[in-house]
């Protein structure tokens, strides 16, 4: 993932906990607003890749 997505990403997470801690409900719908535009420039993020697991050594028998 490039940097500038990551870093979208990171301010529209930020911008929508502040939209939950605002009691003001056009405040909240701005903050909202903005964080889907951020969302909507860094673009679909790929699904995570699956973890890799550490592989087994062969038991000899």
């Amino acid at each position: 993932m490039s940097e500038s997505r990551y870093h979208a990403r990171q301010a529209a997470i930020a911008l929508l906990k502040m939209a939950k801690t605002t009691s003001d409900p056009k405040i909240a719908a701005g903050l909202i607003e903005a964080a889907a535009d951020l969302k909507d420039q860094a673009g679909e993020l790929p699904p995570p890749a699956p973890e890799a697991k550490p592989k087994r050594a062969l038991d000899p028998q």
